[in-house]
């Protein structure tokens, strides 16, 4: 964090004071009222005591009718990215909610806000913060806590610790799901490509692919596990080195729609013919997905679920825990059984 950002007496301190939970501390900065009057009393005399910072623009009263909620994201440069930020923008205003945006550090390892990031939250007194696939550092996770601004992830880049509250796709079962697919079809010889080893959603995709063939009997084939990033480019290559082995795999497992959608591009350029000579799946259901030729078999995200759960939880400031929502495959033209039993 930036030197200037005022950091309050830990929340932790008051709470252990009077004998209640840091989420009730919150609600009574927040002047929410499902806390009992005495219990109120007792916070406000420890907060008093401890000289907190209570702005107008941090009570309740003040927020109504213009209550701010900060989202940062991973990208905006993508499908996926226009989908979910339209579906925060519709919960959010039907909550009363207005929204403003900000976008991270993805030149990093995993995407983290940046500094100046925190800063302006704290100036923009905002009522709460949506984080989408990001990744969170302890300071910035500590800050937000003492300041009383209730935090939600929706898929983590990394696994995140309470009291931020996170909301999960199925990663690992919706991925097992597809291969389940794949292995009913026919397909034994099946390779996977994916994502940003670093990201906690793509390890638990590569996991459920793992898991499935492992419950099938099935061999995973180290030559036939590539990693293409979630990216189109990346994808593309791993197809076409998957594709030039001599002995090649009757289907091929992606980590995203995008990558799949490179890896549809590197078949039709090799010649190829999807599903007659490989199968292909996806993962997300962005709107290309449907569009492609052949259209994708992949797993649709429960996006407007993910949304409404996190902000469910933002607005009664319910802090810690794990949610996760299931998905459900679509199956589409792009997976067929092998025509070469493998």
């Amino acid at each position: 964090m930036t030197g200037h950002v005022r950091s309050p007496v830990k929340l932790a301190i008051i709470a252990r004071e009077v004998g209640v939970s840091v989420s009730t501390v919150s609600k009574v900065i927040n002047g929410r009222a499902d806390v009992a009057a005495a219990t109120r009393a007792r916070v406000r005399e420890a907060l008093a005591r401890h000289a907190y910072p209570l702005e107008p623009s941090r009570t309740r009263d003040a927020k109504v009718g213009s209550a701010l909620l900060d989202v940062v994201i991973h990208e905006l440069d993508s499908a996926w990215a226009a989908t979910i930020l339209t579906e925060v923008e519709r919960a959010a205003a039907a909550q009363g909610l207005n929204i403003v945006v900000s976008t991270v550090q993805t030149e990093l390892p995993t995407p983290v806000p940046p500094r100046r990031w925190l800063d302006q939250v704290a100036a923009r007194g905002a009522c709460g913060v949506l984080g989408i696939l990001v990744d969170l550092t302890r300071a910035q996770v500590d800050y937000l806590t003492d300041a009383a601004i209730p935090c939600v992830v929706i898929d983590p880049a990394v696994r995140l610790d309470p009291p931020v509250t996170t909301v999960h796709l199925s990663n690992h079962h919706s991925q097992y799901r597809l291969i389940e697919h794949l292995i009913s079809l026919g397909h034994r010889d099946i390779a996977v490509v994916s994502g940003n080893p670093l990201s906690l959603p793509a390890q638990e995709r590569l996991e459920g692919f793992r898991a499935a063939m492992a419950d099938a009997g099935l061999a995973v084939r180290p030559e036939w596990c590539r990693e293409g990033g979630f990216s189109r480019t990346g994808s593309h290559e791993a197809m076409t080195e998957l594709m030039a082995l001599e002995e090649r795999p009757t289907a091929v497992a992606f980590a995203s729609d995008k990558g799949a959608l490179g890896g549809l591009a590197a078949a039709n350029r090799l010649g190829l013919k999807v599903p007659e000579d490989v199968s292909i799946t996806g993962f997300d259901d962005i709107p290309d997905a449907k569009t492609a030729m052949p259209p994708l078999t992949t797993v649709r995200q429960p996006v407007r679920e993910l949304v409404e759960e996190a902000i469910r939880r933002i607005t009664a400031e319910d802090s810690g825990g794990r949610i996760v929502c299931e998905a459900e495959p679509v199956i589409r033209a792009s997976t067929a059984p092998p025509t070469t039993p493998s």
